[in-house]
């Protein structure tokens, strides 16, 4: 991975690692150490993962496909939300090239098959005093090989071994989920989001749904903004946008796009 344009790729370190409390924050430890930008952890178990606000992450040793990687774009902070958006559809990619499941996203780093999650992204980064990025780790877990989930997310979650009826190999996956990255990381690097949009409103699933917005206000989510905030229709008319939060999606069918 490399600056804006792509000009050469950086080569990937990768750190394979068997149990951790979280790849999140081993990665974070190497990248105050001055880790290059590509460096990626992995595990077979993580006992403290976590997701978004918090949320434990839960997986079974062996069974999911765990990553963090670092990023240095040296950018103002404030696009860095954009790279959860970049890695869910790189993600998506993936999914295709590897498994041939066809994967939608939730804004903002949600990817879902069936209609059930199946992958989460976690994006954790550090600014420089003068406001730009100093790096940003970008986590993934994908459910790869479970055949079952705890009862507090059996209705929620699949995996990719549940969507196909055979098991898949992580470290397989993991080649294709890196060079996807790869790929949409220096197209954003080049072009920013507005580069991606059109593809990520393709493997969309919470565009044309109703949502309730943080603060608890309904409408319908309506499209993609060109830096990433989730536009909704209000109830009550207006059209919002929406930059950060929980979004949560209505159950029912989509009632169609602005």
């Amino acid at each position: 991975m490399s600056g804006p344009g792509r000009a050469a790729a950086t080569t990937r370190v990768l750190h394979a690692l068997d149990e951790v409390e979280s790849t999140q924050s081993v990665l974070a430890g190497l990248a105050a150490g001055g880790a290059p930008e590509g460096t990626v952890v992995t595990a077979r178990h993580q006992t403290g993962g976590r997701g978004r606000r918090g949320r434990a992450w839960w997986d079974r040793p062996g069974e999911s496909l765990l990553l963090s990687l670092l990023l240095r774009p040296r950018i103002d902070a404030s696009r860095a939300a954009q790279l959860s958006l970049v890695g869910a559809l790189a993600v998506t990619d993936a999914l295709g090239t590897a498994a041939q499941v066809d994967a939608r996203i939730r804004w903002p780093n949600d990817v879902l098959a069936a209609g059930r999650k199946i992958c989460g992204i976690l994006l954790e980064g550090a600014a420089g005093s003068d406001g730009r990025l100093d790096h940003v780790i970008l986590g993934i877990g994908i459910n790869v090989d479970q055949t079952a989930f705890p009862d507090e997310l059996g209705e929620r979650a699949t995996s990719l071994r549940l969507l196909t009826g055979r098991s898949h190999d992580p470290a397989r996956l993991l080649e294709h989920v890196l060079d996807a990255l790869e790929r949409r990381y220096a197209e954003w690097r080049g072009q920013g989001f507005r580069r991606l949009r059109a593809a990520w409103r393709e493997r969309a699933f919470t565009l044309g749904r109703p949502v309730v917005m943080p603060g608890g206000t309904t409408g319908v989510a309506v499209d993609i903004a060109e830096d990433g905030a989730l536009l909704v229709r209000t109830t009550a008319g207006p059209l919002e946008r929406v930059v950060s939060g929980e979004v949560e999606t209505i159950a029912g069918a989509p009632v169609g796009r602005d």
